[in-house]
């Protein structure tokens, strides 16, 4: 069979019939042009959007380039270029493009007009929304895609509650972007993700539940809620963590909870006690996986600079409904489980690549780990980049992670942009103090156990395979780019500019240093490359363990 083909097959085979049924409709769907009516009707009043903690936080704001944007100039995913609002089109990516069709950006012009009262910022803003509205007819591309729909209805709400009475007395304006988010809302209706699902499809659902409200559409709300209120059942595990197990999609996927059970406060809807359990958990989930990292753990399809901040979540949490994070160090369903010793913290990936009908945004990356020390990343995976581009292959490959590959052969059949065929199994972990020992089988039927200790201001990391004798075997350690990896003697020195902050000694096997390749590319924030050392351990596989451990400075000052 054609090796296309059998990616092809493989895949399809993980994927659910509504995904099935939904991808030979999808053409149609998108390529449709929807009629949609008037609304005649008032929206509803008093229903507040903005959650300051989230919507005016400093580190947030910061995104975004004001002086830029009074310009059309946007700066989004760490990529600047200028836009024609009258055809409102960048020469960029596809998930630029999306992105440029959030308005997330609008959101730092409001801010700045509630901060100063300067109506230069209502004006260009009012520009934005009605060359978007003129550029963009009814259902015709990335403008009307149902995910950017998701997304820009509730920023235009946020930008909207935070203009107040500017925005309420231009009456004009006022009624034409009603027309307009009426419209979007009934296209959305309309183009649900069901051959997507997964965040997706929630993203759809959270708007179509606050359209309807704002909208006074009872008979669209209710039914909504009770979908919403399903699927959230089934996109958050027990252990708190969003099912796609990427703490970039979990932190996206907690605001969305934060501004339903908000929303849903303000009218007094019965459904919200069963969304404060949900909230709980997965605020305790990123507390404890993010605890001493330093920043967003690259696991997964994620990364810092798109999502809000931890601290910002976790502030919301409590400021709207009182729950503070309970720390805890195993999260058994999305395989994730963190050890400490004094300054340094270790997360540790012992799960599934996601679900099986939702593997997108999954890695090659089962029992990799990270490691900071003083809260400052020292052992990290390569992170993502972008979803389009000739390195996605790489962010998403075995190699890029900080574990190992057997003859070559990759843990799972990422391909495409987001597509799996055959995946890894057997998945298995144990954490008992300072140890965690996990395991798997790849795509290809080779077996990896990996033993992780850390105590005493020391690290091993060892290895078995089950395989062919004979196999070349390649364990991965890459090195965070403010390091430097220096040769000394039959150790590896790590420096921090001129002082040492550990040695690595290779255990029954050989190391070299790679600082060329693909292999050294290094993106802890979309559209941000970066370059960093990776230590290379090599040996043939065989029935002993093999790996390498790291003894730390007790006088370095992380």
């Amino acid at each position: 069979m054609d090796s296309r083909l059998l990616l092809y097959c493989n895949t399809i085979r993980f994927l659910r019939p509504v995904q099935m049924a939904g991808q030979l409709v999808k053409p149609l769907v998108m390529k449709s042009a929807p009629s949609v009516k008037e609304y005649r009707g008032s929206v509803r009043k008093g229903l507040k959007t903005v959650i300051p903690v989230l919507d005016l936080d400093p580190e947030y704001l910061a995104r975004f380039d004001l002086e830029n944007l009074q310009r059309s100039v946007f700066f989004l995913l760490n990529e600047t270029h200028a836009v024609d609002i009258s055809v409102w089109k960048a020469d960029a990516s596809p998930l630029w493009n999306f992105h440029l069709h959030y308005f997330e950006y609008a959101i730092a012009l409001a801010a700045r007009y509630s901060q100063t009262n300067d109506s230069r910022f209502y004006w260009k803003f009012r520009e934005l929304v009605r060359g978007w509205i003129a550029a963009n007819p009814v259902g015709r591309g990335d403008a009307w895609h149902p995910y950017t729909i998701s997304m820009r209805l509730p920023n235009w709400c946020i930008c909207f509650d935070l203009f107040g009475g500017i925005f309420q007395q231009d009456d004009g304006f006022r009624d034409e972007v009603r027309q307009s988010m009426y419209a979007q809302y009934q296209v959305l209706l309309k183009r649900q993700e069901l051959w997507q699902l997964g965040n997706h499809y929630l993203e759809n659902l959270k708007t179509i539940v606050f359209c309807s409200c704002l909208f006074n559409e009872p008979a669209v709300l209710e039914p909504y809620t009770r979908r919403l209120l399903r699927e959230i059942e089934e996109e958050i595990l027990p252990d708190g963590m969003h099912f796609e197990r990427s703490l970039l999609y979990h932190k996206i996927v907690l605001e969305d909870m934060l501004r339903i059970a908000y929303w849903l406060k303000q009218t007094n809807r019965p459904q919200l006690r069963r969304l404060i359990p949900v909230i709980q958990k997965m605020v305790s989930a990123l507390a404890s996986l993010e605890n001493g990292m330093g920043r967003t753990p690259l696991f997964n399809d994620a990364g810092d600079g798109s999502a809000k901040t931890s601290a910002a979540l976790i502030r919301a949490a409590k400021e709207l409904f009182d729950l503070a994070p309970v720390l805890s160090d195993a999260f058994i369903h999305s395989g994730y489980y963190k050890i400490y010793d004094g300054s340094a913290a270790l997360m540790f990936d012992a799960g599934e690549i996601g679900p099986p009908y939702m593997a997108g945004h999954g890695h090659c990356d089962c029992l990799s780990f990270e490691l900071s020390l003083g809260g400052e990343p020292l052992f990290v995976n390569s992170g993502t980049y972008a979803y389009q581009g000739p390195l996605r292959g790489y962010f998403r490959s075995t190699r890029a992670h900080n574990t190992l590959t057997i003859g070559g052969r990759e843990q799972s059949e990422c391909w495409g942009e987001h597509r799996v065929a055959r995946r890894i199994s057997h998945v298995r972990a144990e954490k008992s103090g300072q140890r965690i020992i996990g395991a798997y089988q790849n795509s290809h039927g080779d077996l990896h156990t990996r033993v992780v200790f850390l105590a005493g201001r020391s690290l091993s990391v060892l290895d078995a395979t089950g395989t062919r004798p004979g196999q070349d075997v390649h364990s991965y350690l890459h090195i965070a780019p403010h390091f430097s990896l220096v040769p000394c003697g039959s150790l590896f020195q790590v420096m921090m500019e001129q002082a040492p902050v550990c040695t690595i000694l290779a255990v029954d096997c050989t190391a070299v240093i790679r600082e060329s390749g693909d292999i050294c590319c290094y993106s802890e924030q979309f559209g941000k490359l970066d370059r960093a050392s990776v230590l290379d351990f090599r040996w043939k596989s065989d029935e002993k363990q093999h790996g390498f451990l790291v003894h730390f400075n007790p006088e370095t000052g992380l």
